[in-house]
């Protein structure tokens, strides 16, 4: 089977070939424009395949992102719920029986900084390439006794399931 580059590159080297001598197309150049015309066709529908099957992928790709996702999110409301009931049962760390994995709360082990809405602070506790609020600064300075009004330590617990 001919490619498209072969028939396009043999039609313009044959060009001089395909008319007659008063200029007048031979029935070979109109064969060869259908050769032609015919393999255009043959690329554009493999065109138009490929971004059928590319548009289908993305589809599955987004169900299976969306799914994901979806997954994530429920083993995070899950690890909430293990750890709000671990600590209501005062148990900090259960062992499976098979001990192929371990569950460990850590309470109050993690902490942020939580920055309210439209609060303004000093540049000394803004990032200097940014300005916006550097939370380690702003840690830093409650953490050493300033009241910084706007800001807090929050502190949460960590669940490990290993």
């Amino acid at each position: 089977m001919t490619s498209l580059y072969q028939l396009s590159h043999d039609f313009r080297y044959q060009l001089d070939e395909l008319f007659d001598e008063n200029g007048e197309a031979t029935p070979a150049f109109e064969e060869f424009r259908m050769q032609l015309g015919n393999k255009i066709n043959q690329v554009a529908a493999y065109v138009l395949n490929c971004e059928s099957d590319a548009a289908q992928c993305k589809e599955v790709a987004d169900r299976i992102l969306a799914r994901k996702k979806a997954y994530e999110r429920k083993a995070e409301r899950l690890k909430l719920y293990l750890a709000e009931n671990m600590k209501v049962a005062g148990i900090s760390e259960i062992k499976a029986d098979d001990r192929s994995f371990t569950v460990k709360l850590y309470p109050e082990r993690d902490d942020s900084v939580q920055i309210d809405d439209g609060i303004v602070f000093p540049i000394e506790l803004c990032n200097i390439r940014a300005p916006e609020p550097s939370k380690t600064k702003i840690k830093a300075a409650i953490l050493a006794g300033e009241p910084i009004i706007g800001a807090r330590i929050i502190r949460k617990d960590r669940l490990v399931i290993k």
